[in-house]
């Protein structure tokens, strides 16, 4: 059964981050990463999957901390700028699939999705961190979408290493396995200039065994351009207290706007949360919905992520293919 996050409603000030200069290089540019593990490009799967189990101990997992939302740039007139939105008619990209096996027994108001899973990487420094995720159903059943601060440092840093995914994670059990992931697409706005308007990414997962992500656990679909009002389920791994990241948490009720291009929801989900997707038209049966943002930042008690609009969607267009 899944958790039930207390909803808090104390609005919290944010501190504003200073913005970038301007560039010519357009925020809504694709940015591309490959996937190091253990400081090695890999090669192929069965390399890919030594490596990240090697590094990912049981042990090396529970210590791995949680990453805090980052900091917003609260900047209207940058935000409008810089993101005025490419806003078309709403569609979904890809349909959720179910895996073959069954799902959580019990009685429960949200079945835990073997379509969200909890995220392990290494940053620049060396530090080990904790985000969530959700498989999409891509054409190669291969993708995990994410915040962007979860694949890249940001504001010209560095990609994220060793980064692991473990669908269904359950107090170190990994059930469906540990995938290895390939490498990352995510956008300019947010690799070069660390814009939270632009905080999403998508990970390419190597095969496991031989199999496809999404053959094994199923996949999200993901939808573009849907209104910022309407009823979503967060589904994500807050691991900073009162959680302690061991089991899936949810969240449901209506999302809204932020800002110009983002939506936010109102619920406690701390760090290790980011990168968990904002689902619309959740099946409670099927045990997935479609991606239609991501926790990206905000205080605990506030979520707050980019709009997915066709901005977004040219960035998916040009990884739901990568193999």
């Amino acid at each position: 059964m899944l958790a039930t996050p207390l909803v808090a409603l104390l609005a919290l000030a944010f501190a504003t981050a200073p913005a970038q200069a301007a560039t010519t290089e357009p925020s809504n540019s694709m940015a591309e990463g490959v996937s190091m593990i253990q400081g090695q490009m890999v090669s192929n799967p069965v390399s890919a999957k030594i490596l990240i189990e090697a590094y990912w101990t049981p042990e090396r997992m529970r210590a791995a901390r949680p990453v805090e939302k980052p900091l917003p740039i609260e900047d209207p007139a940058l935000e409008l700028r810089d993101r005025p939105g490419r806003v078309g008619t709403p569609r979904s990209a890809a349909v959720p699939a179910g895996p073959e096996t069954s799902g959580t027994q019990g009685i429960q108001a949200v079945n835990a999705s073997p379509g969200v899973g909890k995220v392990f990487f290494t940053d620049s420094d060396g530090d080990d961190w904790v985000c969530s995720g959700s498989t999409i159903n891509n054409p190669t059943k291969n993708m995990v979408s994410t915040a962007g601060h979860c694949v890249h440092e940001g504001d010209g840093g560095e990609w994220m290493e060793n980064w692991a995914y473990v669908p269904l994670y359950n107090y170190g059990a990994a059930p469906h396995g540990v995938w290895a992931a390939k490498s990352f697409t995510s956008v300019k706005g947010w690799t070069k200039w660390g814009y939270s308007w632009w905080d999403f990414g998508f990970a390419t997962m190597w095969t496991n065994n031989g199999v496809k992500l999404v053959h094994k656990t199923g996949g999200q679909g993901i939808s573009f351009n849907y209104g910022k009002w309407i009823s979503v389920t967060l589904l994500a791994y807050p691991s900073a207290a009162p959680f302690d990241g061991g089991w899936m948490q949810y969240c449901q009720g209506s999302m809204y706007p932020k800002g110009f291009q983002q939506v936010g929801f109102n619920c406690l989900l701390t760090g290790g949360a980011s990168g968990g997707p904002f689902l619309r038209a959740w099946d409670n049966d099927l045990k997935f919905g479609y991606t239609n943002s991501v926790i990206a930042w905000g205080p605990d008690d506030k979520n707050f992520g980019p709009y997915f609009d066709n901005d977004v969607l040219d960035i998916y267009n040009a990884a739901k293919n990568k193999s």
